[in-house]
């Protein structure tokens, strides 16, 4: 079963501020998951190739980052959508294979901090990583019994750790899902000490929030061969 959000299920060249949500900051951005099934004598490596091909050749569709679970079948695609009918050149060779996917709608970090009152460098988020050990870093944030004025100082002080973390060194890149509440942040960045390190950091900070974390590895170099081999 196909799953949707934010309004991508229509297939017809629509505006893109019709599929965006009402808010709709920048409904350009899209984080595509996708699950290949788990199938006897199926060929998973040839499948992620296959993907990672296809969505090379998407017209009106940039790929700005890509990556894969560690150990598990599953694609992040973070995308620039130029045109909202472009969408069925993806959807339509992931339906034709068989392919469980999800969107959800995103907007950087940057501009969200805008809208705090926080003005974060324009050079703060990395444009691309190399072969390294990454991580996808999901923080949700509830809102508890927490004033807006309480809330927002929660996230200023979440950035402000964030550029701290960066300056010394350790590169991310930050997105956050358009939905309102609770707010959900997306950070993607190499594995490091320093980065566990200030994530246990950050997670004993005021008015401590959800967090998840998933190992990646680089769709653009992968292979599907192991290390060593």
């Amino acid at each position: 079963m196909l799953l949707f959000v934010a309004g991508v299920i229509t297939m017809v060249c629509l505006p893109l501020s019709v599929l965006g949500a009402s808010d709709d900051r920048d409904a350009l951005i899209y984080r595509v998951e996708i699950f290949l099934p788990h199938k006897e004598g199926r060929d998973e490596t040839a499948d992620i190739q296959q993907i990672k091909e296809t969505v090379k050749h998407l017209n009106d569709i940039d790929v700005l980052f890509s990556f894969k679970e560690l150990g598990n079948p599953r694609i992040i695609l973070v995308l620039d959508v130029e045109k909202a009918c472009s969408w069925p050149q993806l959807t339509g060779f992931l339906s034709s294979q068989g392919f469980e996917f999800s969107v959800t709608s995103l907007y950087h970090c940057s501009d969200f901090a805008k809208e705090l009152g926080l003005n974060l460098p324009n050079d703060m988020w990395a444009s691309s990583f190399g072969n390294d050990d990454l991580l996808m870093d999901k923080k949700i944030f509830p809102v508890k019994d927490l004033s807006t004025l309480e809330y927002n100082e929660k996230l200023k002080w979440t950035f402000e750790e964030e550029l701290a973390i960066i300056k010394n060194g350790q590169p991310a890149v930050c997105f956050k899902t358009l939905a309102e509440f609770p707010v959900e942040l997306v950070y993607f960045a190499p594995v490091s000490q320093r980065k566990i390190e200030a994530i246990e950091d950050v997670l004993h900070g005021p008015n401590t929030f959800h967090n998840e974390i998933t190992r990646l590895e680089n769709l653009d170099y992968y292979t599907g061969v192991c290390q060593g081999d």
